[in-house]
């Protein structure tokens, strides 16, 4: 696999393949100036693997600073590399990097999002740290006067405290009068809507794809989560599914090897011992790769949490896991690996599997009501769980943050959002209440007056009134 940095590139990202105990593939950076010559960046492949050796950025992440850099070569290379360099340019390197990339001045490229430009401007301090950390380092011909330009310019730029390197700034959107406006607020977020969900299960005839659609729409946690889990995270007790969630590779779990004894170890030592595998999160760029997004556990030393179920679910979801297991697991070739989700031929269920069989279900439903379900995807499960606990179920921000795992407030309160229907059905409750003489939650409506009536009847507001400071 390759990606294209730009339109006017001379560098590549390729994912190669490798042979180490904690990941499968390494993305590298080809400079394919030279077509008869492409050549690895070694300092890039070289920063990209202690990344990923650390484990201090997922395999996405990095894949997106190794692009990062490459945008800096491509800088460097084409741009200014198409006339001479002044001393004073190079030390303005960096800083004349960031902001073309921010505005989209150079190379066609398009203007960059806040998020992008921080990962980018991110990419590339800890980049020109680690290539000056490691100066006894022998580099390629090709990247001695790169480097050393960087260092240079890094050297430059570190007295502006006002610099690129350092400040993100806020971005801007021009209103229609020509004004501009700094974009506030909390993200937008896309519930599957709630009146098509019964219908988007019915038409989900693979009890595997019911199950994991289910669990998605009433437990309210992310795809990734769901599918690490292994075969023994799912059970019945009480006649009730419990569906346990665990760090992928550092969840703490015994098991019993092959001469009997009892061992305890994370789940990285079990897959590696037991299977001779690597946890889904260090598959690099393999179609079965997973991602790990930090979740809020409930247990911090075992790094587990339990699934918590709406609408009974936990209980209605028992016949199809024992159908899942029997009428789909057992039938499929038996592998060596412990996951709970399986593809027809025995291997770990992939997300791009799994989104698959949701498009075809929401295609369904769209026949069937003749409507338009067009960029509702999987996590819109999730989605539909966090409306649903806040708009129906009223529940607090505190509780729902515990239900769906959020390791910040500020997450869970996207979905701090109360739908029309409710808004005004909740006022139509309160004038009940008060109509009726019982108590309205502790809250008095401030009352429009007319007349020196209210709008909710003949009452004399002047005993209701009092002075405000």
């Amino acid at each position: 696999m390759r990606t294209m940095l730009s339109y006017d590139s001379a560098n590549i990202v390729i994912h190669l393949a490798i042979e180490a105990p904690d990941a499968k593939t390494l993305p590298v950076l080809v400079d394919v100036g030279d077509s008869a010559r492409p050549t690895i960046s070694l300092s890039v492949a070289m920063y990209a693997r202690y990344l990923l050796r650390e484990g201090v950025r997922s395999y996405e992440t990095i894949r997106k600073y190794v692009t990062a850099i490459g945008k800096l070569k491509d800088y460097y290379t084409i741009v200014c590399g198409s006339r001479p360099i002044e001393a004073r340019e190079v030390r303005r390197l960096l800083e004349d990097f960031l902001h073309a990339y921010d505005h989209g001045s150079a190379l066609g490229w398009a203007p960059a999002s806040q998020n992008e430009y921080v990962v980018c401007r991110t990419a590339v301090v800890e980049y020109v740290k680690f290539v000056m950390d490691n100066g006894d380092a022998v580099w390629p011909s090709q990247e001695v006067q790169f480097i050393e330009d960087c260092r240079t310019s890094w050297s430059g730029s570190q007295h502006a405290e006002k610099s690129l390197l350092f400040h993100t700034k806020k971005r801007q959107k021009k209103k229609a009068g020509g004004r501009k406006k700094v974009l506030t607020g909390l993200r937008q977020y896309k519930p599957f809507p709630q009146r098509y969900l019964d219908p988007l299960l019915e038409a989900t005839e693979n009890p595997r794809d019911r199950l994991l659609f289910s669990t998605l729409a009433f437990g309210g946690r992310r795809t990734s989560e769901v599918l690490h889990a292994f075969t023994h995270d799912v059970s019945t007790r009480d006649e009730a599914l419990h569906f346990v969630l665990a760090h992928p590779s550092q969840s703490l779990m015994e098991w019993t090897n092959l001469s009997g004894a009892t061992i305890r170890g994370s789940r990285k030592e079990y897959l590696r011992n037991q299977f001779g595998l690597m946890p889904r999160t260090d598959h690099g760029d393999e179609p079965d790769s997973l991602g790990w997004k930090g979740i809020k556990f409930d247990d911090e030393a075992a790094l587990t949490s339990q699934t918590y179920f709406i609408r009974n679910a936990d209980k209605a979801l028992v016949a199809l896991h024992r159908k899942y297991l029997h009428e789909v697991r057992q039938r499929v070739p038996r592998r060596p690996h412990p996951y709970y989700w399986v593809n027809e031929d025995g291997e770990p269920l992939t997300y791009k599997a799994a989104a698959k069989q949701f498009q075809l279900a929401r295609k369904r439903v769209e026949k069937r009501f003749g409507v338009s379900l067009k960029g509702y995807g999987l996590h819109s499960l999730r989605h539909s769980y966090g409306f649903y606990c806040i708009d129906v179920l009223k529940a607090d921000l505190l509780m729902l943050q515990k239900w769906m795992g959020h390791a910040q407030i500020s997450s869970t309160a996207v979905y701090a959002h109360i739908s029309p229907e409710t808004a005004r059905d909740e006022l139509s409750a309160a004038e009940e209440r008060r109509l009726s003489g019982s108590p309205a939650s502790g809250v008095l409506p401030v009352a429009v007056q007319r007349h020196g009536t209210t709008a909710f009847g003949d009452i004399d507001t002047k005993k209701l009134t009092r002075k405000t400071r």
